[in-house]
């Protein structure tokens, strides 16, 4: 299935899947970490790398915080754009396209702080293109302004191999839609990446319809010591290392999901 097939797909079963994902604590647990909200004597204005459909984006306007969501595909950002906005002043803006492109087409646009969940640095497809965005996010972040990344920990890859796992969801706007999400991963060690296979089943039992697609997406993961060396690469500085949810832990091989701040270097 072409990539663009996937991403129509999926857009539609994208909010389903994570049901269940507090949208509003880690953007708080975030902008605690960025130190943004009450601080600049202005409303802070933060950009969502890798943003699906655009819950974290709103949740940021909740509090009050400008927000521009960026992702690669066309069907996620008009189903982030169909959502309601929040009251309140806060500005919200989605963007599409190639970000590496995007970020160099206005150079004077800055940003508070920068964000990216779920792992979306971990879709590059090599080490060196996850540099080239890297390079990007570090350009549009302003002076002393922090970015927080998510990521897969490799070291937890080599020890303990990604199991199969089949996810049911329902869709809380329609009870009687659920959607099935089997994955079955594949470890290519030698070239670090994982190649995830996924069968995606929607059933709606109150009209009796279901379908159906394929996919598979490669997610190229490292070891902390390299992630640390790509981002001073990228003149990123690292603030601090942790567990996901876990600020002031220190991360182990047995954490699947670690973040990163970083801060911009001159």
């Amino acid at each position: 299935m072409p990539l663009v097939d996937y991403h129509d797909q999926f857009a539609r079963a994208y909010d389903t899947f994570y049901a269940d994902q507090d949208v509003a604590e880690e953007v708080r647990q975030a902008t605690g970490l960025l130190e943004i909200n009450g601080k600049l004597g202005r409303r802070p204005r933060v950009l969502d790398f890798g943003c699906g459909t655009g819950s974290h984006v709103i949740a940021f306007a909740e509090q009050g915080i400008d927000a521009v969501g960026f992702d690669t595909s066309p069907a996620m950002i008009a189903q982030a754009r169909a959502k309601p906005l929040p009251p309140g002043p806060a500005k919200v803006r989605f963007e599409a396209g190639v970000f590496t492109s995007w970020c160099g087409q206005d150079p004077n646009e800055h940003f508070d702080g920068t964000v990216s969940f779920a792992n979306i640095l971990n879709c590059m497809e090599s080490p060196e293109a996850m540099l080239a965005h890297l390079h990007s996010i570090r350009q549009k972040l302003a002076i002393g302004a922090k970015a927080f990344i998510e990521v897969w920990n490799g070291a937890a890859v080599f020890v303990d191999d990604p199991r199969p796992e089949i996810i049911r969801s329902q869709d809380r706007n329609n009870p009687a839609r659920e959607v099935i999400r089997i994955t079955r991963p594949e470890v290519d060690r030698i070239n670090q990446r994982c190649i995830l296979h996924y069968h995606v089943l929607t059933v709606d039992r109150s009209t009796g319809s279901s379908e159906e697609f394929d996919s598979t997406h490669r997610l190229q993961f490292l070891t902390p010591v390299q992630y640390r060396h790509l981002f001073e690469l990228a003149g990123l500085a690292v603030v601090s290392e942790f567990p996901k949810d876990h600020p002031h832990a220190s991360i182990t091989e047995r954490d699947w999901h670690i973040a990163y701040l970083l801060c911009r270097q001159e």
